[in-house]
């Protein structure tokens, strides 16, 4: 997923488009007013992917990370972007990379990212422009073998289950008439029960990738 930020307009219309969608809080989204940005003006993106049972922890990191961010020098303005509550986007904009760099590379900071790092996976991207565009990570970059795993260890035991019981029911019918049920009532449970809740659970491993970093597309 690619994300563009440019002059303050475009910044600014992105956070109300965030906050209309209901993501996350909306007063979480926009911190400061956005300035028009110089050319060496630095951006960090943090994308994160949550373990699932840990959103509060999240949200409390959250807050503390802005505390951070609003007493370093350099700092311009932060907004957060959030997919779902166990996928979230954070941005910084500091005055330049030198700025930015020092603010990440504090002591203090570290610590807190150590604290994130034990219940979430991230990637960290960081460039300087006016206009700058990221690739984002989301649920399309998860690895397709992990994919392929979690999804047949999930469906393999409920479409026994549910053959099972059919063949007991309509033992007597048709295959054809055996089939209709059982696709029913197999998609049916995967759409709204199970790969709902496969991806909230296994999507903090499916993205990681060989560093234990967040995957990008492609």
């Amino acid at each position: 997923m690619r994300w563009r930020f440019g002059d303050r307009r475009a910044f600014g219309a992105a956070a109300k488009c965030m906050q209309r969608s209901g993501n996350a809080p909306a007063a979480s989204y926009v911190l400061a007013t956005m300035p028009i940005d110089p050319d060496q003006t630095a951006t960090i993106v943090t994308s994160r992917a949550i373990r699932a049972g840990h959103e509060q922890d999240f949200e409390r990191w959250v807050e503390e990370l802005n505390r951070h961010a609003r007493a370093a020098p350099g700092y311009r303005a932060a907004i957060r972007l959030g997919q779902t509550a166990g996928f979230q986007h954070l941005l910084f904009r500091f005055d330049d990379r030198a700025a930015a760099e020092t603010w990440h590379e504090d002591p203090k900071m570290r610590a807190h990212v150590a604290i994130a790092d034990r219940f979430s996976t991230a990637l960290r991207q960081l460039e300087v422009g006016d206009g700058v565009s990221f690739d984002l990570p989301s649920d399309a970059s998860a690895s397709k073998w992990k994919r392929f795993v979690t999804t047949w260890l999930t469906v393999f035991p409920v479409l026994l289950i549910v053959s099972m019981v059919i063949r007991t029911v309509l033992k007597d019918a048709i295959l054809p008439l055996q089939l209709l049920p059982s696709s029913l009532l197999l998609t049916a449970t995967l759409q709204w029960i199970i790969l709902p809740r496969l991806q909230r659970y296994t999507r903090f491993w499916l993205l990681q990738d060989g560093s234990g970093r967040l995957k990008k597309e492609g």
